[in-house]
């Protein structure tokens, strides 16, 4: 028991170790919807990728990436989001690993079967879609081509039977499948896997006893009828439905990107504007500048003309006062000589 335990924490490891190897964009989001409780008998528990553990009721959703634990006495049965059914029967250690259903081409439904067995009617992946559905086991991956099958694994250890996986169809048929062959399963046979050696998946002289039905056998076997009738008409309906979720959201897509274009329209309109201001101040530089160069030339002219003027007048005032100036100097020296010139004479005569 405690290996299966440690087995079934390492699937889920497993399982969040791959959700977080995925884009950001697919991690960020949220997990798709698979199912729906519709009947929760005894000890079931349902752990999410982050492996905590939660009790469900009838009304409560699962999600891929989710894994099931159903006790000795524990029953879960889960209407799937593409209209199909699963039965999760006791003592079973299951997980969902990756769940679409939009109703396209890129629908999938894949199973991870530890130990146990579930039922499970398929919807419109498994009609549709059918390589996208699959059942993957220890030994074996199971395939369906639209059917009502039972898939079981017994562990290494039990005394229920031979280990390996087995997959018993009631209606369509299915597959199993491993690296050394694979075998078809048609109605009311049972094939089986081995989990030890190298044999060809084979089917069985006879469907074992450990495929055990529940009480609640008769209303699951008339459930593929129900389902099948109504299966196109659910997929049509999902289809439209998230046809207008897409086209809302490209809506939504398209009005933010023209917000956001307006946005960087808006200051590329005020760029354009600031050159275009900055290019009519440079045209009314470049006319102004050949009349202010005039104007600087004709200042510079007047300067120019002002202090010639000016240094004309000097020159003429200079030339008009230089016969004054040697007047004035040579005034002192004739009055020198005339008052000497007598003294002279009179020293002589004596």
């Amino acid at each position: 028991m405690r290996r299966l335990l440690f087995a079934f924490s390492l699937l889920l490891t497993c399982l969040g170790a791959a959700a977080q190897n995925l884009p950001a964009s697919q991690a960020a989001a949220t997990p798709n919807l698979a199912g729906k409780v519709e009947l929760v008998e005894g000890d079931v528990t349902v752990y999410d990728q982050a492996k905590k553990p939660r009790k469900v009721a009838v009304g409560d959703t699962i999600h891929e990436g989710e894994g099931i634990v159903t006790g000795k006495d524990g029953e879960l049965h889960l209407n799937m989001e593409d209209g199909g059914f699963i039965a999760v029967r006791p003592n079973t250690k299951m997980s969902i690993a990756a769940y679409r259903a939009e109703g396209d081409d890129s629908d999938k439904g894949v199973f991870s079967l530890l130990q146990g067995t579930f039922r499970s009617v398929t919807g419109w992946i498994g009609k549709f879609n059918p390589r996208s559905y699959q059942v993957r086991t220890p030994t074996a991956t199971i395939g369906v081509r639209g059917t009502d099958h039972e898939p079981l694994v017994i562990p290494q250890g039990s005394k229920e039977g031979e280990p390996g996986s087995y997959d018993k169809v009631n209606v369509g048929s299915s597959f199993i499948q491993t690296k050394h062959g694979s075998i078809d399963v048609k109605p009311n046979q049972a094939a089986f896997a081995p989990l030890h050696g190298r044999p060809v998946p084979r089917v069985l002289p006879q469907v074992p006893a450990f495929f055990k039905a529940t009480r609640h056998e008769a209303a699951i076997a008339v459930r593929h009828d129900t389902i099948h009738k109504a299966i196109d008409q659910r997929r049509d309906e999902r289809r439209k439905v998230f046809q207008e979720k897409k086209s809302q959201l490209e809506k939504q897509k398209a009005e933010r990107q023209k917000a956001l274009q307006e946005r960087k329209r808006e200051p590329g309109a005020q760029n354009r504007q600031q050159r275009e201001d900055r290019r009519k101040q440079w045209q009314e530089n470049q006319q102004k500048r050949p009349q202010e160069r005039s104007l600087q030339q004709r200042n510079v002219r007047e300067q120019r003309s002002a202090g010639a003027e000016d240094r004309r007048q000097r020159l003429d005032g200079q030339r008009q006062a230089r016969p004054q100036y040697r007047e004035m100097r040579d005034r002192p020296q004739r009055n020198v000589d005339r008052n000497h010139g007598p003294r002279g004479g009179g020293r002589g005569q004596d």
